[in-house]
Parts: C-alpha cells; sequence; structure tokens
C-alpha cells in the first residue's frame, strides 16, 4: 500500500474509533472491576468486523478473527483497522453457519496451521490449513450434521493438547441422543483421529445430551466448562465431564432425573443466549447474544461459588465472543451484524478491558503493551468505552451434579433415537498443506480468491450496507461511520425463533 493511502487510512480508523468510543463514553460506574477486570475502562480496539465468530491469538499477540458470511479471516491489532489475511474455501454461509471457530496449532510456531470449525455445503466440518495458503485444505472431521440454525462451531485445543469440538442438534433435538455428532461435545488429536483415553471406545464422543454449544473454557485446575444455548426458553453454564449426559432434549435447563447432569447456572433467553466463553481469575466470562451482556460467574472445583454478574450490559449490543488475550487484556467481540442484531455505525466492534492494575482502576494497568501494527505503531491510542453500571442478576442456579450412567457406544452413524453415542466413520485423509516461510502476514495488498458461493447464501454484508439506525435504536450518532475499506494481507487467497442465536 502506498505511504499516503496508508497512512489516510490509518486517520480515518483513529477517528471512527475515536468518535465511537467518546459518544458511549458514560461516568465510571462504583463497583465495576469484576472478576479482576475493569469494566469502567474498556476500550474499542478496533471497528468494520462483518459477523466476527471465532478468535485465536498469534505469536506476536495480535487476534485472527474469523468472519462467519464473508468466509475471511482478519487480524487485528488494538486501535487499527482489520486486516484480511485469508479467504477460506469450500464454506457455504447460510442461517448460522459458515465460518464459525478456529483454534491455533500448539505448535503453530512450528507447523504454522490453522484449524476451522466451517459449513459444507453437506455438513459442518474441521479442516486445517496455514494461513499463507488456506486453499489446500486437510480435512481432520467430518459428517457433523448441519442445519439452518443450531450448528454449534467452537473449537478449542484442552490443556490436555486435544482438540474439543462443540457441535449443535442442527434443529433435531433427538440428534443430541443419537449416535451421529450432532448435539456433543467432541475430543480428537490434532490429525483427527480418535483419542485411547476418550470416555466411549472408538468414539470422538466426549459428552452428549447437549442442545447447542458454542463456547468452550478451561480453569486453572483443566476443569473443562461449555455454553448452552436452549431451544425454547433457558439457556446454560456446564461443567463438563467425560462420558456424561447432559439431559437434552428431555430436560432444557434444570432436571429432575439423576440420569442427567444438571448446569451450574441457567438463564431466559432473553438475559443470555450465551456464544463465547473465556476463564480468568477463577471467573467463566460468557458472551451474550439476545442478552447484550457479558456474564461473569465466579466457580471453582466445576462449582459455582459466586453470584453471576452482568457487565457490558445493553451498550455494544449483541456479544458473540470473549478471549483472554495474552496482553492479559478480555477482548469482546459484537454480533450486531448477524440479521438478529441493530447494526451501528462501526459495527461489528472488538472492544478490550483491562486487568485490574495494582493501584487501582483510576491507572492504566501495567500489561503487556499493544503490538504494532504491520505499517509501525498505531498512530493514535485505543479509546475509551464505558458501559452501564452492572445491575444485581437473578440467574437460576442448580444444585450439585448428578454423575450418569455409563453409556455403550453404537457402530452406528445414521441419526436416531438412541441414546447411545458412537464414533463417525473416520474421514479421508487429504493431502497434507505445503510449508509457508512465515507464519505472520505481509499487510502490502493483493488479490485475494472470494470464497465459494453458497447454493443458498445469506445476503452479505459486504453487498448491502447495513441500515442507518434511528437515534432512538443506538447510543451512536449517525454521522460515525466505520471505514470505507478495508486493508488485504498479502496471502492469496420474547422467544427467539426455534434454533436462533
Amino acid at each position: 500500500m502506498p505511504k499516503h493511502l496508508s497512512s489516510a487510512l490509518s486517520i480515518v480508523i483513529c477517528s471512527v474509533i475515536a468518535a465511537t468510543a467518546l459518544v458511549v463514553t458514560r461516568p465510571a460506574a462504583a463497583g465495576a472491576e469484576t472478576g479482576g477486570f475493569d469494566f469502567t475502562r474498556a476500550q474499542v480496539a478496533t471497528v468494520g468486523l462483518r459477523v466476527p465468530w471465532g478468535m485465536a491469538f498469534l505469536p506476536d499477540g495480535s487476534a485472527l478473527v474469523s468472519e462467519r458470511d464473508t468466509a475471511t479471516i482478519a487480524r487485528v491489532y488494538p486501535g487499527s483497522s482489520p486486516v484480511q489475511v485469508a479467504a477460506v474455501p469450500n464454506v457455504y454461509p447460510a442461517g448460522d453457519g459458515g465460518l464459525l471457530g478456529i483454534a491455533l496449532s500448539p505448535t503453530f510456531a512450528q507447523d504454522q496451521l490453522v484449524y476451522a470449525y466451517i459449513s459444507s455445503v453437506s455438513d459442518n466440518r474441521v479442516v486445517r490449513f496455514r494461513l499463507s495458503a488456506p486453499q489446500i485444505q486437510q480435512v481432520i472431521l467430518a459428517g457433523i450434521p448441519r442445519g439452518q440454525f443450531r450448528n454449534g462451531g467452537r473449537i478449542a485445543f484442552g490443556p490436555d493438547g486435544m482438540l474439543y469440538v462443540a457441535t449443535g442438534d442442527a434443529g433435531y433435538p433427538a440428534y443430541a441422543q443419537s449416535s451421529n455428532l450432532g448435539g456433543k461435545i467432541l475430543r480428537i488429536t490434532r490429525d483427527g483421529a480418535v483419542p485411547t483415553d476418550n470416555p466411549f471406545s472408538g468414539s470422538p464422543v466426549y459428552s452428549y445430551g447437549h442442545s447447542n454449544v458454542q463456547g468452550l473454557a478451561w480453569d486453572k485446575a483443566g476443569l473443562l466448562y461449555a455454553t448452552e444455548l436452549g431451544q425454547n426458553s433457558t439457556d446454560e453454564i456446564n461443567y463438563i465431564r467425560p462420558g456424561h449426559n447432559y439431559g437434552w432434549p428431555a430436560c432444557e435447563g434444570m432436571c429432575g432425573n439423576p440420569s442427567y447432569v444438571n448446569p451450574l447456572v441457567t438463564w431466559s433467553d432473553s438475559e443470555a443466549s450465551p456464544s463465547g466463553l473465556a476463564y480468568a481469575n477463577s471467573t467463566l466470562f460468557a458472551a451474550a447474544l439476545a442478552g447484550k451482556r457479558l456474564w461473569t460467574v465466579p466457580v471453582s472445583g466445576g462449582n459455582r461459588v459466586g453470584t453471576p454478574v452482568a457487565e457490558l450490559r445493553e451498550r455494544p449490543g449483541r456479544l458473540r465472543t470473549v478471549a483472554v488475550g495474552p496482553d492479559g487484556w478480555l477482548w469482546v467481540a459484537t454480533s450486531n451484524r448477524d440479521g438478529r442484531g441493530t447494526a451501528g455505525p462501526g459495527d461489528d466492534l472488538i472492544i478490550r478491558i483491562p486487568p485490574v492494575g495494582p493501584s487501582g482502576p483510576g491507572v492504566t494497568p501495567s500489561a503487556s503493551p499493544s503490538p504494532s501494527s504491520p505499517d509501525g505503531p498505531s498512530p493514535c491510542p485505543s479509546p475509551s468505552f464505558s458501559p452501564s453500571p452492572s445491575p444485581t442478576p437473578s440467574p437460576s442456579v442448580s444444585p450439585s451434579v448428578s454423575p450418569s450412567p455409563s453409556v455403550s457406544p453404537s457402530s452406528s452413524v445414521s441419526p436416531s433415537s438412541s441414546p447411545t453415542p458412537s464414533p463417525s466413520p473416520t474421514p479421508s485423509p487429504s493431502p497434507t498443506p505445503s510449508p509457508s516461510a512465515s507464519p505472520c502476514p505481509s499487510p502490502t495488498p493483493s488479490p485475494s480468491p472470494s470464497p465459494s458461493p453458497s447454493p443458498s447464501p445469506s445476503p452479505s454484508p459486504s453487498s448491502s450496507p447495513s441500515p442507518s439506525p434511528s437515534p432512538s435504536a443506538s447510543p451512536w450518532p449517525r454521522w460515525v461511520r466505520a471505514p470505507a475499506k478495508r486493508r488485504s494481507g498479502s496471502f492469496s487467497s420474547g422467544r427467539r425463533p426455534p434454533g436462533a442465536n
């Protein structure tokens, strides 16, 4: 990019971020230090994303962010505009399917592999590729049921080095208790094999009886927690134990049957519709879509140990993803352009919340500085974003969970109402991607191929501008606008409707 254009674009993004933050800033709320983070000092990190879904951090501290509907991956530095670094082929966005969760290989510095949960024309699947060559994909796991809604989609490597895959029932509740891969949490090796210590021999199923899991997080003891969107009225956070049955569709929320595990906490769908999940400082952070807030839940040893508190209420809008960055800050992505929210100027955003500093909330925390942008240090600081005060929440909390009886897996993979999960067929391996010289993209623009068209695509955000919200519908004025264009990197390439999230 010519130097004068780069400078002009930097000025535009700084102006947009600063204007956005100035309009939404409110007086600091007392007691807004929750879970070790200072929500009175939240900052807008970047604007102009289109339905961000997954987030993973590169070794230099910048974030890779997947966009569901455009099937592209952007690189984000705080205070700079998003830079497209990859267009992922073989993705067919429709409904809530598309390019969903992403994760970096535990040995990314050596192998440069990115894992992605994508919706293909016939199923949901996990693929991997090098960031410099997304067109060379290896299928790691295929055959996850796909629907218009309720596709799950979060993936994450656990502390044991295994890849965990969260799936939904694809709109067919019976799948959660059947032999296929819908309505489950799956556990596989980085190459797609079934670990020998999985609870059901030869099967990737780790837990079952789930409705639509979209968030995974581990505490410092290595215990797994998951967010779950209910179908009709009740959403959950669950402590996940291998081989256990979480009750769907017999139960949504609390259940009196000892064969099923009760959730740690439940909410009505209007309070939550939780998606992304993160853990820090003995606290779970759950991003809420319909609830338009960030729920914080104190936990210890698989139990809830404090009162859940809501932060970032209403102002940013629908929240999809939350992650703790290598800088020690909490990163939160909005989802206001997903067709179910009110898109404001600048949407979608990423917001960063600093940890509480050693000298109190009035002092900028001494976290690692944000990495500089590809063109040098950001020309403007990340502005402040002050949320509304946190009200006292009223979620429902479960008693101690009960273990479920053991289940014998079946060899069948066809959908059925059988309550016994079984292994899926092993997908045929694809050629291993070719090596790449660098794990990180260059900011120099170059043509990038568009993702494969969908047979029934949802309207692309790039094809029609988001409607300008009325002053009563948005806290931002009409004159604030997202960046006119994004830079491309040098890499080629009431009740919600059933399942809505």
